[in-house]
């Protein structure tokens, strides 16, 4: 039995400090970067997709990872496409929502689905080690295209 992961995307960022960033994009790299590396999902069989509001603009599913589906409510709410994707699930028990927002938790669980708060999901994070294949330092998108403009600086003087 494999999980389905639903993350209400801006709803997590805006109560994690360390997520939100100056700029949306940032944002939005950060909490990616946080699932591919911890893999708080758990089993890899587990799908995660990441839902926010509006559109895609700048940032794509091209800075995602393999791991982590991206979805842009165009549209609608980032809320109304959750409710949706709970309710045309085939299994409800098997979707784990994470979010803040009472409507939302209240909708999912009455589906039959799971909810979990982004306080305990972030906890969850910060008890679990990097996944990776080294112990070395796991650079995330985000570290790595800051990584990317300091040697521009430097070598494109």
């Amino acid at each position: 039995m494999s999980l389905h992961f639903i993350i209400d995307g801006y709803n997590l960022i805006k109560q994690a400090p360390r997520l939100d960033k100056t700029n949306l994009e940032d944002s939005r790299k950060a909490l990616i970067s946080l699932l591919s590396i911890y893999q708080p999902q758990g089993s890899k069989r587990n799908r995660v997709t990441v839902v926010y509001d509006g559109r895609e603009g700048s940032f794509s599913a091209s800075g995602s990872s393999s791991s982590v589906g991206i979805i842009f409510a165009q549209g609608e709410s980032a809320d109304d496409k959750i409710k949706r994707m709970v309710e045309k699930s085939e299994n409800p028990r098997n979707v784990v929502v994470v979010t803040n927002d009472r409507e939302i938790r209240s909708f999912v669980r009455q589906r039959g689905a799971q909810v979990i708060t982004v306080e305990d999901f972030l906890a969850k994070c910060d008890r679990l080690k990097p996944k990776g294949k080294s112990e070395d330092k796991i650079i995330g998108p985000l570290e790595a295209a800051e990584i990317n403009e300091e040697m521009k600086k430097i070598w494109l003087k």
